[in-house]
């Protein structure tokens, strides 16, 4: 009989590589067999990654992903050869696919071509971008519906309609399209970038009750955005832009979680235990971004988390120039969680009082008064003006507002650090 842990390492390897290979596997066999075929991608994939979890119970064979690439190319000629025995007995013409054929699709050579071009063929013209990111996150990311889900604060059911649509969308497609049209790219680029930023976002801090985190997202995140960089087609600064902001925030993953997994804050963070290689990875797309006259919400992002990720110490943060790119960033997206970013730099440039404004500011927007941050960041505030009734308060709200045991085992202790408790 197998050990328990052992099955429970081979189900996390199963798991590691379902998000590492589905996307891969899922846009090879769409853009061979053609969008009409996608069911059969998907099945033959998720097949491929049952009979792992079955066969693997004993331990995993030397190189995991071919096993799952080879299994994967087996279960989809199968599929296709029964597929075509019923055509034959239908009287109608079959045209075979060799072996070799499929070689070819799964190459590693055609990755980037299949992957890109499942990207941009998801970002439909007669779809709407909430259900094109949704498309990529599931097709691309790996993500379950769950996943996607929390990443859009919406029920699991939006998600399968979302899905149930844009597949629906994807067959009526003869064949996944080349990335020859730049005018379609151009216009198809931003729901790509979209999709990235929130299969990373889910990654970095999602909401997963008891993994808050999830390293291999954020890495997956990042390939995609290279992937994006490695065709003239669909590169740009703007990308780079995009991957630099991507790679600074990874590089504090080390740092997120403590040693009884809770969540630390950027001014509690051992920076020691930052992940250097990938703030240079940042600079030099940071550096390459810079091609682009025009600044988009991409480079004023990126710029303020190299700010964070250069600065030796949190007070010896440069919040000036903080402060200044969130102004223009709010200026531009006129988002919520970008204005409350502002408000805690503005609250480390000029002090408590001006953070207080600046966040009471907030207190009518509805997205702010349902999210923990926000009143965690009031009970900071009154928490360093000596006011512990009030932070009490606001960090009891972030308490309940929580979605995962690292975020409420953070505010908790604040809580229970506060004077007269």
């Amino acid at each position: 009989m197998t050990p328990p842990d052992d099955r429970q390492h081979a189900r996390e390897l199963v798991d590691d590589l379902f998000r590492r290979q589905s996307g891969r596997l899922v846009a090879a066999l769409t853009r061979l067999l053609g969008p009409s075929k996608l069911a059969l991608a998907e099945d033959v994939v998720q097949d491929a990654l049952l009979a792992a979890m079955q066969a693997w119970r004993f331990g995993p064979p030397a190189d995991p992903a071919a096993w799952i690439l080879q299994a994967a190319k087996h279960r989809a000629i199968d599929s296709i050869r029964q597929a075509a025995r019923a055509e034959r007995l239908a009287g109608q013409v079959v045209v075979e696919l060799p072996t070799e054929t499929f070689d070819s699709a799964l190459a590693d050579t055609e990755d980037a071509a299949n992957q890109l071009s499942m990207m941009f063929a998801i970002c439909d013209d007669g779809l709407a971008q909430e259900t094109q990111v949704t498309l990529i996150l599931r097709l691309l990311g790996g993500l379950s519906p769950r996943e996607i889900a929390r990443a859009f604060l919406v029920d699991t059911q939006t998600i399968d309609r979302r899905l149930h649509r844009g597949r629906a969308r994807l067959r009526d497609q003869g064949e996944l399209a080349e990335l020859a049209d730049t005018e379609a790219i151009r216009a198809r680029k931003p729901a790509v970038m979209h999709a990235l930023y929130l299969l990373f976002n889910e990654g970095f801090q999602g909401t997963d009750p008891e993994s808050p985190i999830h390293p291999a997202m954020c890495s997956e995140a990042i390939r995609l955005g290279e992937l994006l960089l490695g065709s003239a087609a669909t590169s740009g600064p703007d990308v780079h832009a995009l991957v630099a902001m991507f790679s600074f925030h990874a590089a504090r993953l080390p740092a997120r979680l403590d040693a009884q997994g809770a969540f630390c804050s950027l001014a509690d963070q051992d920076r020691a235990r930052w992940d250097r290689s990938l703030i240079g990875r940042g600079l030099r797309h940071l550096v390459a971004s810079a091609g682009q006259a025009e600044l988009t919400r991409w480079h004023l992002e990126a710029g303020i988390a190299a700010e964070h990720a250069l600065a030796p110490t949190f007070a010896a943060t440069n919040w000036a120039r903080i402060v200044a790119l969130y102004d223009e960033l709010e200026a531009r997206t006129r988002n919520p969680i970008v204005a409350l970013g502002r408000a805690l730099a503005i609250a480390q440039l000029n002090g408590n009082d001006a953070g207080r404004e600046a966040l009471l500011l907030l207190a009518g927007d509805e997205t702010l008064a349902r999210h923990h941050a926000y009143w965690a960041a009031r009970a900071e505030i009154e928490t360093a003006d000596r006011r512990p009734e009030l932070a009490r308060l606001h960090y009891q709200k972030a308490i309940d507002l929580s979605h995962t045991d690292a975020e409420r085992l953070a505010y908790g202790r604040k809580l229970a650090g506060l004077v007269g408790d």
